[in-house]
């Protein structure tokens, strides 16, 4: 009996140790095979493109090859796997987070989704961003409005850096943005743009208070300087609506206005360095494009003090105007005319009305025969009377009083000859024998 219990005792070990030995044999070759991930898990049989990117996560560096610090097997030992944690939990046992309270978080930070960006594996692109340049990578999500789709772009995000301006994980500004919008914009890139110094005094900007984004978009336009509307609808329907209406109703229109910089072909858009924010000084500005006007005041030696003063809108409107040449009243637009002092008006802005009323007069001009009115005698003649501009240059003239060397009339040019003395002068024309005037010893005219 006891011979008997020996037997059974030495079978069943020796099932056992076969037991153990094809569990050995089984077990052997699948610890092999995965007892040193970094020569196995990536191995040409295996995995081997996880590791073949320019810059790998650190867990899978050869010299680490740690595939379980993420991945944990399943039990059955039929080589199945899952994360060793929730995929935040994974990134940020060794990245931690540093987003203070009350930061913005970008929506896959926030969701614990770090995958959405970064491949755990590694990348060809620094930090493992899955793609590079940033803004196909942006794209991927930002897709129901693209970055960039428009004929300007924003030279960084043209060129793909959306980091430039924006924090990828977390930021206390909106749109996760490095900075506020008129700081980033101003200290990162326009600097120029920075008020201005005259005269020691620094100049207060344009919108010091707005974000540069309600007049500019932030990655593209359609318009130059990335402006969100054209210069016209930017200016004219966000701020000065009262020039619009004015432009609308009036008849003639300044050229500046049709072009498609509109309103920045005249005006600065950022700061005050001339009034009216002027790119030049006003007449300097407008002499800038009325080149024939700045020639003809240039040579004059008499010129008319508007001009001589170097101030356009004495007469002229800058936008528009419903008399021609965007003067702001009426002014004859012929030589001839019937007197009517509406037609005048703006000469008698600064002019006196009774230099022309009045048959005579003692000091209301000096274009007398003693105390014999001559602007009377010529301006009061019916249809035929002679108006302002038929013997007057408006800018600028080489004979005194402004007189013109010639005049338009009937298709031809009539040559006027003025000379100037001290108590009158002499006129002769092509309409008239030369006459002479003089203020205190009246000479007879056979006008009178």
């Amino acid at each position: 009996m006891k011979r008997i219990r020996m037997m059974q005792a030495g079978l069943m070990f020796s099932i056992l140790l076969c037991a153990l030995s094809l569990a050995v044999t089984v077990a052997t070759p699948q610890e092999k095979k995965h007892s040193d991930p970094s020569k196995s898990c990536v191995s040409k049989d295996c995995h081997p493109e996880i590791v073949k990117h320019k810059y790998l996560h650190g867990p899978l560096k050869v010299k680490i090859g740690q595939c379980t610090v993420c991945h944990a097997p399943l039990p059955g030992g039929d080589h199945k796997f899952k994360l060793a944690e929730t995929e935040e939990k994974l990134c940020l046992t060794c990245h931690k987070r540093v987003d203070p309270p009350g930061y913005i978080l970008h929506d896959p930070i926030a969701k614990g989704k770090c995958l959405v960006c970064h491949d755990p594996h590694g990348s060809d692109e620094k930090q493992h961003v899955r793609k590079s340049p940033a803004v196909k990578l942006c794209n991927e999500c930002h897709n129901k409005k693209p970055v960039l789709t428009k004929k300007f772009p924003h030279t960084p995000a043209g060129r793909g850096e959306c980091l430039g301006c924006h924090r990828p994980h977390s930021s206390k500004y909106k749109n996760l943005l490095d900075t506020s919008e008129r700081q980033l914009c101003l200290q990162k890139c326009h600097e120029k743009m920075r008020p201005v110094t005259v005269a020691g005094k620094e100049q207060k900007l344009h919108l010091a208070a707005e974000d540069c984004t309600k007049c500019h978009s932030s990655h593209d336009s359609n318009y130059p300087a990335l402006l969100t509307k054209s210069p016209a609808a930017l200016c004219l329907d966000e701020c000065h609506k009262e020039i619009k209406g004015n432009i609308e109703s009036s008849k003639f229109k300044h050229d500046a206005m049709t072009k498609e910089l509109a309103c920045v072909e005249c005006h600065r858009a950022h700061d005050n360095k001339f009034g009216g924010l002027l790119r030049k000084p006003e007449t300097e500005l407008c002499l800038t494009c009325h080149e024939d006007v700045q020639a003809q005041i240039a040579a004059a030696k008499f010129k008319h003090r508007p001009a001589s003063e170097k101030w356009c809108i004495a007469c002229h409107l800058p936008h528009g105007s419903m008399y021609s040449k965007l003067l702001f009243v009426e002014y004859p637009s012929t030589t001839t005319s019937a007197f009517d002092p509406a037609k005048y008006a703006l000469c008698f802005t600064c002019h006196r009305e009774e230099m022309v009323r009045e048959r005579y007069v003692d000091n209301q001009t000096n274009f007398r025969n003693g105390r014999l009115n001559l602007h009377y005698l010529h301006v009061n003649r019916g249809n035929e009377g002679h108006t302002c501009r038929a013997c007057h240059i408006e800018h600028a003239s080489n004979q005194p009083a402004h007189i013109r060397e010639k005049v338009l009339s009937g298709g031809w040019e009539i040559p006027i000859r003025f000379t100037k003395s001290k108590t009158g002068g002499s006129c002769l024309t092509g309409c008239h024998k030369e006459y002479t005037y003089d203020r205190v010893n009246p000479v007879p005219l056979s006008a009178e």
